[in-house]
C-alpha cells in the first residue's frame, strides 16, 4: 500500500473515532438533563433526578428541589442523603418528601403544601416517573386556601402528561374543606 493510501486510511480512522468520541460524550451530556415538565408557571415535574442533573438544573436557574421517591425503591437509584448533599453544594434547597406507591398520605400533602409557600422557585418535584409528585401537587393544589378548582387542577396535572381523574373525589373534598375555619381536624 502506497503512504499516500496509508495516510488517507489513517486520517478516515481517526476522524471515525474523533466524531465517534464526541457523539458518545455529547449522548452522555444529554442523558444528565432531566426533561423537565412545566406544571405550573415555576414548578417542574421530571423523574428519578441523578446528583449529576443538579448542574443541569442550576443551569436552568432551578432553586428547589424536592424528592417524592423513597429511598431505596431501586438499586440504581440515588439516596435522598446523595441528593441533598449535591443540592447543598449547589447552593439549592432541597426537601425530601417520600410517597409510596399505594397511596398519598395526608403528612405528604401537608409537607408539600408547606414546602410551597417558603421554597425559592423554580422548584422541580420528583419521583421515578414524574406522576407521584403530579399527583401530590394536584392535592397540595386542592389543599391551598384560594387555590384552583378541580377541573383547573385536573387540567395542570393532564397538560402535565399524567392523570389523577382518580383523585377527582379527594380533591373535591379538599376544596370544599380548604377555606373551612379548622376546628383541629385535617382534611
Amino acid at each position: 500500500m502506497s503512504n499516500l493510501k496509508l495516510f488517507g486510511l489513517t486520517m478516515v480512522c481517526t476522524m471515525a473515532v474523533g466524531l465517534g468520541y464526541f457523539y458518545l460524550k455529547r449522548r452522555q451530556e444529554e442523558s444528565l438533563k432531566p426533561k423537565l415538565t412545566e406544571i405550573t408557571d415555576r414548578v417542574f415535574l421530571t423523574s428519578q433526578l441523578k446528583p449529576s442533573s443538579m448542574r443541569y438544573l442550576i443551569q436552568r436557574q432551578i432553586k428547589t428541589v424536592i424528592d417524592m421517591r423513597p429511598d431505596g425503591e431501586a438499586a440504581d437509584q440515588a439516596s435522598s442523603e446523595q441528593m441533598m448533599r449535591m443540592a447543598k453544594v449547589m447552593n439549592m434547597k432541597f426537601f425530601y418528601i417520600p410517597v409510596p406507591h399505594e397511596g398519598i398520605p395526608d403528612e405528604a400533602v401537608d409537607f408539600l403544601q408547606s414546602a410551597l409557600k417558603t421554597v425559592d422557585e423554580p422548584v422541580v418535584l420528583y419521583c421515578r416517573t414524574g406522576r407521584r409528585a403530579a399527583r401530590l401537587f394536584a392535592l397540595a393544589k386542592a389543599s391551598q386556601s384560594g387555590g384552583p378548582n378541580a377541573d383547573e387542577i385536573l387540567g395542570l396535572v393532564r397538560a402535565a402528561g399524567f392523570e389523577a381523574e382518580d383523585l377527582a373525589g379527594e380533591i373535591a373534598r379538599r376544596i370544599a374543606y380548604r377555606d373551612k375555619p379548622q376546628a383541629g381536624g385535617k382534611p
